[in-house]
């Protein structure tokens, strides 16, 4: 799949405006509907953004995936944040897919996350 990328910042990816809900000890695929997962190989560079919301009960770790022909290939990055903590981190582009999955801790309660993916070419 081929995209025409001009240059400047493009949103890639933003989850619902309620946010993700993570009931306790479970994991969601955040890009469920991007088998390839999401698609940033236009770009040079990604800033991934988000946040647990101040009403969650405990620590949710997001983990960033470089995928492979729809399959799960390295870890990019592994950010844990707690009620109320954000995170804004820039990545030079991981090869062609990008899968992130949200996990809540065990005895966390519910909890609700943010995520945001910007890509940008000069």
């Amino acid at each position: 799949m081929s995209h025409r990328i001009t240059s400047g910042n493009r949103l890639l990816f933003v989850t619902e405006p309620g946010g993700q809900v993570i009931e306790e000890g479970q994991t969601v695929d955040l890009t469920e509907e991007y088998p390839a997962g999401i698609d940033v190989s236009p770009f040079y560079t990604i800033r991934v953004a988000g946040g647990n919301r101040v009403v969650s009960e405990g620590a949710v770790t997001f983990k960033l995936l470089m995928k492979v022909n729809q399959v799960s290939f390295l870890t990019l990055d592994q950010i844990t944040v707690y009620p109320g903590e954000r995170f804004n981190r820039t990545y030079n582009v991981p090869g062609l897919g990008l899968g992130i999955k949200a996990e809540a801790e065990n005895d966390s309660g519910v909890d609700a996350v943010d995520l945001v993916v910007i890509g940008f070419k000069f």
